[in-house]
This record gives C-alpha cells, structure tokens and sequence, in this order.
C-alpha cells in the first residue's frame, strides 16, 4: 500500500521492543503520526494494542465515540500494512489502567503522546508521569513535531556510555534503527561531552555518521536539529537524566519531534517514580539575539572512515562551503588505521552557536563525509574583529565581513584531536 512503512524484524540486539506495542489513545488528533511511528517499530509477526480509558461517570455518548475512534484507528493502521486491536476500558485511574494493561497485554513497548511542556509539578504531564517508574515495559514518549520527520538524531553523552546509562541507551538505539529504516535522510549520531570512551559498535552502525560538539547535549542539539528532525533521546533513571532528555531538548529544538526513550522495564525502576515528581520545570522565557556579528573560529577536526577515498584537500573544500578555510592538517594517530584531518574555519554570527550551527549543517550535508566522526572546538576572536574573508551568519543569508589584521584568537573551550 502508498502509505506502508517499511519495517524490520527483531534483531537480537536489546530487548525486542517491536513484539507488542501498546499506544493509549487519548487524543484523537495524535492517532494517525502515533501509529505512523509503531507501525515502523513493530516486529514483523508484532502486534499494536490501542487503549482508550474513560472515566466511570462519562455517559453512553463518550464510550459510543471511543469505540468508533477505536474502529477508525484499526482500519487506519490495515492502509499503514500493520495489524491493530483496539480496546476502551473504564477505570477511575487513567495511569493505574494504562500500567495494568502494559502487564495484561505483556507488553513490549508503552508508546505515548506527549504535549511538549513541563511544568514546576509534572514532567509529561500527571498521566505519562504516573506511567513512568512503574510500567512493566520500557516507554518512547513522542512530542510531535511541526512538519513530518525526515531524518533521526541520536544524541549520545558521556553519561550514557557509563554501565548506569547503558540500558537506556541500548533502547534509543534499537529505537533508532527501526525508525531510521523508514526515513528518506540517513540517521545521524550526535556526540557530546568528552570523547575518552569508545562508542559501542551497534551505535556506530545505525548512523551514516557521528558529529562530536563537546559542549552540553541541548547546546549540541540546538546547533544541528532542525524541525524535519526526529531526536530520539536516551535517558538515564535520575532526576538529572529525566531533566536533560525532555525539559533542556524540548527547549533547544522546540519544532522537532522529539522521542524520549525511557528504560523502565522488566526491572521497575521504582526510582523513576520519585525522579519524574522532581525533574519538571518549565521552559525560561525566550532572550532575543541581539547585537553585531563577531568572529568565530571553530575548528574541525574529521576522522575518516577506513575505506575512505577523501583526499584532505576535499575535505577542506567541503568547509570552505561554509567560511574561510585556513591551517589544513592530516595525520594518522598510533595504533590507529584511521586518518584525522583538521581544518580551521572562520565566520561571523551574532553568537557562536549561530556559527557552529552553519558549520555543522555544512558537514552534515556533504555526501562525501558519510561514515565519518567529526568533531569541532570554538575559538572566539576578539570583540569586533572579522577574520578576512569570512563568512557571516546573519538568520541564514551569508555575506563577506571585513578584515581587521593583526587579531589572534583569545579564548578556547572544548577537547582537542588526540
């Protein structure tokens, strides 16, 4: 069928989340890009399990709607090429039914929808918060985005590769390769922190390549997300963990749609009911960017795949698509079979930000670089200097600033190349 989303069976590798999705409805309007998404991650011989509940005092009326929302939904899910079955309950407590029926039903999966915001008691809200800490099964909550998704990102910090943040990210994984099998762009790995720890294989195997931005994970995601954008966030079971993956990503890509992966089960991590009632906060008013573009340097340093075919030259020549591109190096690490190559590159942004994300989006974009890990350090220049022949980042016009000679770079943050 026109509408069918490709999908594969289960692997072996983490739990096999696409045995039996259960997606409780609760809007109708979330239905159809709910279903969208388990279609693309359940198991080929998998099964959908849709929940509606309703509270004992609502009338004939209301259960006559959720059962033909019900139907709707099925027959929704057949034009998707999946099979779902459609179930109203009643119960007095919304999130009490949901997490009987996630054990009723042996649940693999609990998919749920997700406004977006938090607030100074809630994280997802009272239903989804309830959910979380005490489901049988591992959770994605989806905050839809502004348009359809084109490509997955999967953000990956120095806390998730450490044993407490393994299983919660063993699940965005296999979440992200079910999801990225379906999108028309490649899935993208995107590293923050520190870089001493090696990325497990299966990660670097579902992406098409890893960008490293070393600052925090919301800063790193504001820089390269855009609202075509699916970002499919790992969490780790702590109140710190909680506030990362949703609050400080729903703010720094607010019109992607942002998928939190939430490993909560077969254990019941008890804990995570006491880290969701502290991990809400809402989101800070909105600061407008004012003032007049600055130099940036920010230095990229690429490490090639080991079936490369890139020269350093082009590699240089895919930068210069974004700046002024100066002190090209390549060499190859001991004991190491894969090169490096470094290239500064010089613009002018109103923040450094503004300029890492130009640069970022330029590597991103480039065919060329695929299967690399690229990762990038800011230099700023002194205050109302412009590096000759740069390129200023103006709300995405480009222009040429003037040079002011004799400057040097001041200020460094970030990790450097081995």
């Amino acid at each position: 069928m026109g509408d069918e989303r490709p999908r594969t069976p289960d692997t072996g590798t983490g739990t096999a989340i696409g045995r039996c999705i259960l997606v409780p409805v609760a809007n109708p309007a979330s239905v159809r890009p709910l279903l969208e998404l388990a279609a693309g991650l359940v198991d080929v011989d998998g099964r959908i399990e849709l929940l509606t509940v309703l509270s004992p005092d609502v009338g004939a009326d209301a259960h006559a709607d959720a059962w033909q929302g019900m139907a709707s939904a099925e027959a929704l899910a057949a034009s998707l090429g999946v099979e779902a079955h459609g179930e109203v309950r009643t119960h007095p407590a919304l999130g009490d039914a949901v997490v009987a029926a996630v054990r009723e039903r042996g649940a693999s999966l609990v998919l749920m929808g997700w406004r977006g915001a938090s607030s100074t008691t809630d994280v997802f809200g009272r239903l989804i918060d309830h959910v979380v800490g005490r489901s049988a099964a591992p959770l994605a909550v989806v905050r839809l985005g502004a348009v359809d998704h084109e490509r997955v990102v999967l953000p990956v910090s120095a806390d998730h590769l450490l044993p407490g943040g393994s299983g919660g990210l063993q699940l965005a994984v296999d979440l992200a390769r079910r999801l990225g099998a379906g999108t028309p762009r490649p899935t993208t790995v995107l590293r923050t922190g520190t870089s001493e720890l090696e990325l497990p294989p299966d990660l670097t195997r579902v992406a098409d390549r890893v960008h490293h931005d070393p600052r925090r994970t919301h800063q790193a995601v504001a820089a390269l997300a855009h609202p075509s954008d699916l970002i499919v966030a790992a969490v780790a079971p702590t109140v710190s963990g909680l506030r990362a993956a949703t609050t400080h990503l729903a703010w720094a890509a607010p019109d992607a749609t942002l998928l939190v992966a939430i490993d909560v089960g077969p254990r019941g991590e008890r804990s995570l009911a006491e880290a969701v009632a502290g991990a809400g906060r809402p989101a800070p008013p909105a600061q407008p960017r004012t003032g007049a573009a600055r130099a940036t340097r920010i230095v990229v340093t690429v490490r090639l795949p080991e079936d490369h075919d890139l020269t350093p030259r082009e590699v240089e020549r895919v930068l210069a698509r974004c700046g002024r591109t100066d002190h090209l190096m390549a060499w190859w690490p001991a004991g190491d079979t894969e090169p490096r190559v470094r290239v500064n590159v010089e613009l002018a942004a109103r923040d450094p930000d503004r300029a890492l994300a130009r640069v970022m989006s330029t590597v991103d974009a480039a065919a060329e670089l695929a299967g690399a890990e690229i990762s990038y350090e800011i230099e700023h220049l002194p205050e109302g200097s412009s590096p000759d022949g740069a390129v200023g980042v103006s709300e995405g016009d480009l222009s040429v600033l003037a040079h002011e000679p004799g400057e040097q770079a001041t200020t460094r943050r970030g990790g450097g190349p081995p």
